[in-house]
């Protein structure tokens, strides 16, 4: 079969200004979700590790464990002030903000269909009418179809009580049809909620039981399980995965 050919990516101030955003957005990211920018479309691996590099010698960018031999990367003080950010988006993340903010890159940078993490800034701007004190941190939105804005919700238990999970999203749709901007949007189909677990047992067990909720309104509920978030959560309750 014919290969793709990959080329290297000169370091400019448009690439680091992608990769700086890029981190602003979802607080920690790993090469592969680097190389899926726009950006840096077609590059090598190897091209996208160096951009990095070249950030980190800025100081612009740092690199933390993430588990076992593998490490993440976020902004520094002088990144942040680039993006002009400031407070707790800053620096290496705690085992539980590492979890959530790895659920979403995989969720939305790292899976077949793209998605696109919506901050507060981005939904005041461009979605006014949602925009209120208090919102969730966990917005993005969906290209494909009529283009969907959804809530994700990471459950990061891998032995959580499932039955609390779909209360859970009882809560958040009670809580959207509250709101009118928000029950126009479902009204229209154009809104989601999707919970994304670790273990694809687990999700088949909180799909069966979201299949039975009443009617919803028309939000579509979807549950996702990302098994690459298993190490992350292993290594921060100190258990060893096993893969046999």
């Amino acid at each position: 079969m014919p290969t793709l050919t990959q080329h290297k990516i000169p370091i400019t101030d448009e690439t680091i200004d992608a990769l700086l955003s890029h981190l602003a957005r979802y607080r920690l990211t790993v090469s592969t979700a680097v190389a899926k920018l726009p950006q840096f479309s077609g590059c090598d691996i190897r091209s996208v590790k160096q951009v990095l590099r070249v950030c980190r010698q800025r100081s612009l960018v740092d690199s933390a464990p993430l588990h076992s031999q593998q490490r993440y990367w976020h902004l520094t003080e002088l990144g942040a002030e680039h993006c002009g950010l400031t407070g707790d988006r800053i620096g290496p993340l705690s085992e539980t903000a590492k979890i959530r903010a790895l659920a979403l890159l995989h969720f939305c940078c790292l899976s077949d269909r793209p998605r696109h993490r919506l901050t507060a800034a981005d939904i005041a701007r461009n979605f006014p009418d949602l925009h209120r004190p208090g919102l969730p941190t966990g917005y993005y939105f969906d290209p494909e179809a009529t283009g969907r804005i959804g809530l994700a919700r990471v459950d990061a238990g891998q032995h959580g009580r499932w039955d609390r999970v779909v209360q859970s999203v009882r809560d958040d749709l009670s809580d959207h049809l509250r709101h009118l901007a928000f029950r126009r949007l479902i009204q229209a189909g154009r809104f989601e909620i999707t919970l994304v677990t670790v273990l694809p047992q687990k999700a088949d067990r909180i799909r069966d039981a979201v299949a039975q909720m009443p009617d919803a309104g028309g939000t579509r509920i979807q549950v996702v399980s990302i098994p690459e978030l298993l190490p992350l959560i292993a290594s921060a309750s100190g258990k060893e995965v096993r893969t046999g």
